[in-house]
């Protein structure tokens, strides 16, 4: 019987620096982003490498990748120095009718109780949209009613866009930003930004509108131009505390997203809390799950959402929502 090769044996041909290279590639295909000390943890891991490398060297692998077609940014303080992998040369080929039929699939379980199955088809599909490379056109609606859905074309123009805005909300100027409204047409705002928000294919950008004095989220892709003015934020974004249950069987399949926290469980029934600045993509995901879920507080969205709810049933029966004339 013969025995197995060693695999010093085995690899003894291969070019080790080649082979580097592409383990480099395939740990940020994997991963997406790594820093120096996460990368050369999994150098020191592979049996074939078993050691790990100064920044110089590094350098040297990530700008080999660089010349056949990855992008990846300079490795500084605003990405934590990690390398990202934002396109590789080898991207998924998918057709238009295959990306069709996954956007809707999408549409089908964002309507459904089974949270576990949706997000992990959500999480698949954020990975296909990377995967893709910048031909990408997944046209899927993960809120529907939100705001008009946005083609994502270019992963690394949303990764770049998404990077810029969460920085303009780390340092917390005001920004003047010229914005395509698609009732009022463009307009001259200056806002507070707070947090950037991903659904699906969208980015928006929650902030307080200084005009108004109210929070208002705006789709980045409507942003014409932005930029930072000397005054600071005024007020920090107001967070609210939500509790909500769910009951029978989507109480024991339930998978908690992150910020939110389990403080009641049974078998029957779970309790959850989260805080957040946005309520309206939490109020529009817990109304799929119909009589599975109760918004226990605060009171203000049990009221909004009851009012919803009777919209709905309204419409259903044929008869105008309040406050609404045909």
């Amino acid at each position: 019987m013969a025995m197995a090769s060693a695999p010093s044996e085995v690899f003894q041909n291969i070019n080790i620096s080649a082979y580097r290279v592409l383990f480099i590639l395939l740990m940020l295909v994997r991963y997406r982003s790594l820093n120096m000390v996460e990368l050369n943890r999994l150098l020191y891991e592979n049996p074939m490498i078993g050691r790990g490398y100064n920044s110089e060297t590094l350098t040297k692998y990530i700008n080999t990748l660089r010349e056949v077609g990855c992008r990846i940014p300079r490795s500084t303080n605003r990405n934590d120095y990690s390398y990202e992998l934002l396109r590789n040369p080898f991207p998924v080929s998918l057709d238009a009718k295959e990306l069709s039929a996954a956007r809707k699939l999408m549409d089908v379980l964002a309507s459904q109780p089974d949270e576990v199955l949706y997000q992990d088809y959500r999480r698949f599909m954020e990975g296909l949209v990377w995967a893709v490379g910048s031909n990408a056109s997944l046209e899927w609606e993960e809120e529907p009613g939100l705001v008009p859905v946005t083609p994502l074309r270019d992963v690394g123009l949303w990764r770049q866009r998404f990077n810029e805005f969460k920085r303009y909300c780390q340092e917390a100027f005001a920004l003047e930003i010229q914005y395509a409204d698609p009732e009022h047409g463009e307009q001259a705002l200056s806002i507070e930004p707070y947090e950037v928000l991903e659904r699906g294919t969208r980015l928006l950008l929650l902030g307080l509108d200084r005009g108004s004095q109210e929070q208002r989220l705006l789709d980045l892709d409507r942003v014409a131009s932005v930029r930072q003015l000397p005054s600071k934020n005024r007020r920090p974004p107001v967070q609210v505390t939500v509790v909500f249950a769910l009951y029978g069987r989507l109480a024991k399949s339930y998978r908690l997203y992150p910020d939110e926290r389990l403080v009641y469980s049974s078998d029957t029934e779970i309790q959850v809390k989260t805080r957040l600045t946005e309520t309206t993509g939490l109020m529009l995901r817990l109304l799929k799950y119909g009589a599975s879920c109760q918004v226990l507080s605060p009171d203000g969205l049990r009221d909004t959402m009851r009012e919803h709810i009777a919209g709905l049933l309204s419409v259903m029966e044929g008869q105008p929502p309040a406050g609404v004339s045909l």
